[in-house]
């Protein structure tokens, strides 16, 4: 039988999988876990060391080029693990996520997380960016970074919608920062309708 599948089918069957993208640069084309939903792009409840729930990711939908299931022994494996580690099945986020678009996505994900991370991967592949949403327009982002000490930048930076490849949100990293970075100088964002 083979282990290649859709995203759908990978939706509908819960199977822990390896989503292989378009290459956007060293170490961005893979991602484990378990796809959620599917739209323009596709939500994938994060997994780390095939054991911990580890928040959730949004990746375009088109730059996806195969998607594959475990081996079902290692797929039984995930599942005593996650479950014994009180992480199985995932859960999904406590909030609905609009995949129609990055905007939408980051808009939908502003409403119940102050933290958030983008990916511009084509142009700056292995990079994460850390902070809160300051501004969010039809044409981009401006995001309050924090960073690796736990810091607010003063200003936001400014990312092109059509730069972002990815979001994540929920992880062990991002809640580190929450609980222990500084407090926010500025107001939070507050996220119209769209």
């Amino acid at each position: 039988m083979s282990r290649t599948l859709s995203l759908d089918e990978a939706r509908t069957t819960g199977a822990v999988v390896t989503i292989h993208r378009r290459g956007l640069g060293p170490h961005t084309d893979l991602l484990d876990g378990v796809v959620l939903a599917t739209g323009v792009w596709t939500l994938v409840g994060s997994l780390a060391d095939w054991a911990h729930a580890d928040g959730y990711e949004v990746i375009r939908t088109e730059d996806v080029t195969k998607v594959r299931r475990l081996r079902r022994a290692n797929q039984r494996f995930v599942e005593r693990a996650a479950a014994g580690l009180g992480s199985w099945p995932l859960p999904r986020p406590d909030l609905a996520v609009d995949l129609t678009s990055v905007e939408d996505v980051v808009r939908s994900v502003a409403r119940t997380s102050r933290l958030l991370a983008v990916h511009a991967e084509a142009e700056s592949p292995g990079e994460y960016f850390p902070g809160a949403v300051g501004i969010l327009t039809d044409e981009g982002l401006g995001l309050r970074f924090i960073d690796t000490a736990g810091r607010w930048e003063a200003a936001p930076r400014w990312f092109g919608l059509g730069e972002i490849t990815r979001v994540s949100w929920g992880s062990r990293y991002l809640g580190a920062f929450d609980r222990f970075g500084e407090r926010p100088p500025f107001a939070p964002f507050v996220p119209s309708d769209g």
